[in-house]
């Protein structure tokens, strides 16, 4: 059965707006508490779903405007949230915490300490809901399972836009080594770790790593030099000096960007290959002992 559902408005008040659901159950039944779901809650809430479906271990996203701003997985949950926020707590506030494992007493206390839009988990605590509770307009929503579609489609002024998702594994097999110096295996679970977050950040897409946290994070920058100078900038705001690996979702066309990395102290990038500087990068990092890979397949999101 078809259902509308009428929301308060669209991306702004001026704009009406409403979902429609095909479904039995709607995302409105896995609300727990707060204010009523938005236009935009919803864009944010697809957004981030997809990125989380990428993580197996304990992992926490906090998004803003459908774009990752902190992720981090780690052996507890607790310790995932604490790495992802201090990525980046400033652009946090206000963001949309989406957490792979239940919240517990010790995690509501860090979550209601600061200011949050929504938490999304698989479950939540009693004493966990009793805390998050106090927060009236803090809208509390227990994980639902999303369905992984082959095809998904656009509107646009000339039609719906149909296409095959991008379900490869992002694993150790969607790399290659193009250079001779091989990454350690933690540095390779860092380029993956890195790898499935840029495939959800909008393009031109950087994501610097380490130990499985985002250190800086660029998108949605008409050009890939500027979306790096700005994972840099602000890896250098929260993080002190060490090595870091980088994943780009699209390749470097130049050796600017590598050269940039390489005086940061970046010796471990991932990126596609299909510049026709490709032999290029290769041979500066060949000279500068870089463990360059190139990904199975470009990873870009508009």
């Amino acid at each position: 059965m078809i259902k509308k559902i009428r929301l308060r408005y669209g991306e702004n008040p001026g704009q009406d707006a409403y979902l429609i659901n095909k479904d039995n159950e709607s995302i409105f039944n896995f609300q727990i508490n707060g204010k009523k779901i938005s236009y935009n809650n919803l864009l944010d809430l697809d957004s981030g779903l997809r990125c989380l479906d990428e993580f197996t271990e304990p992992t926490s996203i906090i998004i803003k405007h459908t774009n990752p701003c902190g992720v981090a997985s780690a052996k507890t949950i607790n310790s995932a949230f604490l790495k992802s926020y201090t990525s980046d707590p400033k652009s946090a506030f206000g963001g949309i915490i989406f957490l792979n494992r239940k919240v517990n007493f010790e995690l509501a206390n860090k979550i209601y300490k600061n200011f949050f839009e929504m938490v999304i988990a698989p479950n939540f605590d009693t004493n966990a809901l009793n805390i998050l509770k106090k927060k009236k307009n803090l809208i509390l929503l227990k994980k639902p399972k999303i369905k992984k579609e082959v095809k998904g489609y656009k509107s646009t002024l000339f039609g719906k836009l149909y296409q095959t998702n991008n379900l490869t594994p992002i694993n150790k097999k969607f790399l290659n080594l193009v250079s001779n110096k091989k990454a350690s295996s933690r540095s390779i679970d860092d380029l993956i770790f890195s790898l499935k977050i840029v495939k959800h950040l909008k393009s031109n897409a950087i994501v610097l790593a380490r130990n499985k946290q985002t250190l800086g994070l660029g998108h949605g920058q008409t050009n890939r030099v500027d979306a790096l100078k700005f994972a840099i900038r602000n890896m250098k705001i929260y993080f002190k000096k060490g090595s870091f690996v980088c994943a780009s979702d699209g390749f470097f066309p130049f050796k600017d960007s590598i050269n940039l990395l390489h005086k940061n102290g970046c010796s471990i990038i991932a990126q596609p290959s299909g510049s026709i500087n490709d032999r290029e990068i290769i041979s500066f990092s060949l000279t500068n002992k870089i463990s360059l890979y190139f990904t199975k397949n470009r990873l870009f999101k508009h």
